[in-house]
């Protein structure tokens, strides 16, 4: 019995001995070919390098654990390689939005393997994917403010529960997929404009982005069901209702602007349902 246990860790050890030799002659050349040439970057891509051999090995011999692993190392160390990298012309906004730039990628990359290989969707990694997205893009902004950050991390999250409910025909995820995303856009767009502060306008224009949210559930129960589901007409109505009222209350003069845009969201909503229909229908068990 030992014997056996013995022979199994030897195999084990010849069948991933390649890899970590690969590891560290990778690592030796860049080491010596960075004192002859004094970039200093080789020696701080060196991570790098043995996070894509990792990731690389993993795919060859199909261990997901060294696959995902790679990536979670080439996340890390691109970041890292990116933060300590030594040129003037990127300042640090900019090299922190490549570097989460970098890690949205890699968590992207890390669904995309654990589908292919297991036939499995790995929701969460697009949680983090979104949330690194959103932060590539606040950095990247030459001016951010509060209100970035709840718009750019926020919807993209709204979005992920959304694909993740209509890809599973799960209606608890629809509701807080709708909620957040559009709770984040009325935040937004109400509160934006902080130059000329007018309470009841935001206060409306915020109101009315959260009943779309409330309608946009209606919407999508319809295509993960075989029936519509009609109670979020309820929050939904009274907040277009408030929402509305406090608008033009706010602002008279812009009262037709805003039924114009209020009226094509909703178009939008219902041609939405119309595209989805179909697919969703057709999935259906």
């Amino acid at each position: 019995m030992a014997q056996g246990n013995e022979n199994r860790k030897h195999s084990k050890m010849v069948q991933y001995a390649p890899v970590f030799g690969i590891v560290l002659i990778v690592s030796g050349l860049l080491l010596l070919l960075d004192q002859r040439i004094k970039t200093t970057w080789l020696s701080i891509s060196i991570p790098v390098v043995i996070s894509l051999i990792l990731y690389v090995a993993g795919i060859v011999i199909r261990k997901i654990g060294w696959t995902i692993s790679g990536l979670i190392m080439l996340g890390l160390s691109g970041f890292l390689f990116v933060m300590l990298l030594k040129n003037r012309s990127m300042g640090s906004d900019l090299r922190l939005a490549i570097g989460f730039a970098i890690n949205a990628v890699v968590w992207l990359l890390i669904f995309l393997n654990i589908l292919f290989m297991y036939r499995r969707k790995a929701w969460w990694s697009l949680f983090i994917t979104a949330i690194c997205s959103g932060l590539a893009i606040i950095f990247y902004m030459q001016e951010k403010h509060l209100l970035d950050f709840i718009l750019y991390i926020s919807v993209p999250l709204g979005v992920v529960f959304l694909l993740w409910g209509i890809s599973e025909k799960k209606f608890g995820l629809i509701i807080p997929g709708s909620l957040i995303a559009t709770m984040a856009m009325g935040v937004f767009m109400g509160w934006r404009d902080s130059t000329q502060p007018e309470g009841l306008q935001e206060s409306g224009t915020m109101l009315v982005w959260f009943a779309l949210g409330w309608m946009l559930i209606v919407v999508l129960s319809r295509v993960i069901t075989k029936r519509f589901i009609w109670w979020p007409l309820i929050p939904g109505g009274i907040m277009l209702m408030v929402g509305s009222g406090l608008y033009i209350g706010g602002n008279p003069g812009n009262t037709l602007d805003f039924l114009g845009n209020t009226g094509s969201i909703g178009l939008i909503l219902f041609g939405i349902y119309l595209i989805l229909l179909k697919f969703g229908m057709n999935n259906r068990d």
